[in-house]
């Protein structure tokens, strides 16, 4: 499954490191596209326990998904075939907790540099099926609205663009990740990000 994130701007003169994302002319940076947010952590929680990564177009690594018939199904696209972000998220309840218990904590790691991004408590029916990841108290916004929360995921997504990624639901608080007590706060790690 895919995503596409945004138009990559680049940080320096290379493209090992991004700045962030950007939808197109007249759009808003990604991280402040509510429903592409709300995509970007659907699919986190659905794909809990995954290795991910964000790639740039026309790289030889993506490309190797579409060999043969078809490829990934893609969310947001335009061809026939792909998942309309309504349809993606038809049905999903971020952030409502009725009938839902923690299963864990949900951490973005990098399998490359071990930067670490805490997600949240993971919610959902039981072991191995997260429904969704929340930072905040029950009842409080979803992460896709919680406009650190959201922001500092998609920064560590710009910062870690190549790498692979996990996403996992763990028993405990990751230490040193951050959102954590031993990491930065996500308003510290947003701070005068551009994203």
């Amino acid at each position: 499954m895919t995503l596409p994130l945004g138009i990559a701007v680049r940080a320096s003169s290379t493209w090992e490191k991004l700045s962030h994302y950007r939808g197109g002319a007249g759009m808003p940076r990604s991280s402040q596209d509510r429903e592409e947010s709300a995509v970007l952590w659907r699919l986190l929680a659905t794909h809990s326990g995954h290795r991910i990564a964000a790639l740039y177009e026309d790289t030889s690594r993506l490309n190797a998904l579409y060999v043969g018939d078809g490829g990934p199904d893609m969310i947001g696209g335009d061809a026939d075939g792909d998942i309309t972000f309504e349809r993606f998220l038809d049905g999903w309840r971020e952030g409502d907790v009725a009938g839902l218990s923690p299963i864990g904590h949900g951490v973005l790691r990098c399998l490359e540099d071990g930067g670490q991004l805490w997600l949240g408590a993971a919610y959902g029916p039981g072991p191995g099926e997260v429904s969704f990841f929340h930072v905040a108290a029950p009842g409080g916004p979803g992460n896709s609205t919680d406009d650190p929360v959201n922001r500092s995921l998609w920064r560590f997504l710009a910062e870690h663009v190549m790498h692979e990624l996990s996403v996992d639901a763990v028993p405990a608080t990751p230490t040193a990740a951050i959102g954590t007590d031993g990491g930065p706060s996500f308003d510290d790690y947003v701070c005068g990000w551009p994203g």
